[in-house]
């Protein structure tokens, strides 16, 4: 299987650079891994949920030339979107074009991202991007992944403070989808939230549960806040899909490797410092707000590469610069985050998740793999997806 090779592929580097701590020729590994994974996600043929959605609706957004007669104010996308569409139709009407654009900017951005911020470890955080959200940023939330684009992008202006080029950035992020709201509260957590206490996350977590079992919640945000009918439905919407119990602890499950990684900083402070911590931090409160409503889960998109880069410095800085004697409580949490990840990466894959088609898994989004070189309908995942995705053309 071709996503088998690609890890296999982008597993030697690991082993070579971040493991055995050799040197040459890195610099070829990381342009060979990110044409590798441009290609692989811009090539490919009718995989992926959501990209089965917009090729149905691809033919109908308009060129550059019809942007003019354009009614943006009844589309259901955010302006941006069609202009950014509309770009990739000058340049050709076929839909493998415009995903090839997209996969260029997500892994570009994603892979400068991580060389920039994981300048020891940055093969570690590709491969662990990979397995776990690869699929997941390049065939699916193709208008969110632009907005954490545009968040990587203006992380050097989020810690640096420079809060005018930043908030351009969010404005910028918002003409593609609603979510990117979320990275207006990005300076809090850096200004406020600099504490890396596993205490305090759990006492975060459960006061924002409490908070959202017995505050009208969608009142309360369209009521403070500016914002128009559309993304008022919008909020109400996100907030009706309410969070099953077995939903919950799936959520809690993918917040405990990331509360490891914050008691194990809490115990060594002075451990590698991780210019993240504030930001990891607030991934509580997206976590807490997805176990009330479903709907929030998206808001941990934003924080996840953050995520992966505080994952890999902690665990590596923690296995080298500690002696283990002196740790074993700590080194337990360690194994037990990275085991809790591992399980949190296949469950995802592996849930079924759909009732009308029996025996349909969430991989079957993204395997059998086809490419436009050899162009192949899957008809289990065309059924799952016409008859199983519940799509919502406003998220």
């Amino acid at each position: 299987m071709i996503y088998l090779l690609v890890f296999i592929l982008l597993l030697i580097p690991v082993v070579k650079y971040d493991w055995m701590a050799k040197s040459g020729g890195e610099e070829k590994w990381y342009y060979f891994s990110l044409v590798v994974l441009i290609l692989l996600a811009g090539l490919r043929y009718r995989v992926g949920g959501d990209t089965l959605m917009y090729m149905a609706m691809f033919n109908e957004w308009p060129e550059i030339d019809e942007l003019k007669y354009f009614d943006f104010e009844e589309a259901i996308y955010n302006p941006l979107w069609y202009i950014y569409a509309s770009i990739s139709k000058s340049i050709s009407e076929e839909f493998w074009v415009f995903q090839m654009i997209q996969a260029v900017i997500v892994n570009v951005v994603f892979f400068r991202f991580f060389r920039k911020f994981s300048p020891q470890y940055y093969f570690s955080a590709i491969l662990l991007y990979y397995i776990g959200y690869y699929c997941y940023f390049n065939m699916e939330i193709m208008r969110e992944a632009l907005c954490v684009c545009i968040l990587l992008s203006a992380t050097e202006w989020l810690l640096e403070g420079k809060w005018v080029k930043y908030s351009l950035a969010c404005i910028f992020a918002i003409g593609f989808h609603y979510s990117a709201i979320v990275m207006l509260a990005f300076p809090l957590l850096v200004c406020f939230l600099k504490n890396p206490s596993w205490k305090w996350q759990l006492f975060i977590m459960v006061a924002v549960i409490v908070i959202l079992n017995i505050v009208n919640v969608a009142s309360l945000i369209i009521s403070i806040l500016p914002i128009d009918d559309q993304l008022g439905m919008l909020i109400e919407k996100y907030l009706d899909i309410q969070t099953t119990f077995m939903g919950m602890i799936a959520q809690l499950l993918l917040y405990l490797p990331v509360l490891g990684m914050i008691f194990i900083r809490s115990r060594y402070p002075g451990l590698y410092p991780d210019k993240f911590t504030p930001i990891v931090m607030g991934i509580v409160f997206a976590y807490a707000m997805s176990m009330g409503f479903a709907g929030f889960g998206r808001l941990v998109n934003y924080f996840t590469p953050y995520i992966i880069v505080y994952l890999v410095h902690t665990s590596y800085r923690f296995a080298t610069e500690t002696n283990f004697r002196n740790s074993q409580v700590s080194y337990l949490v360690l194994f037990l985050s990275l085991f809790v990840l591992t399980f949190n990466f296949s469950f995802n894959y592996f849930r079924t998740i759909s009732t009308a088609s029996p025996g349909t898994h969430f991989y079957d989004r993204y395997a059998p793999y086809y490419s436009i070189l050899n162009p192949k309908i899957d008809e289990k995942r065309e059924k799952y997806i016409e008859n199983d995705m519940e799509v919502s053309l406003n998220f």
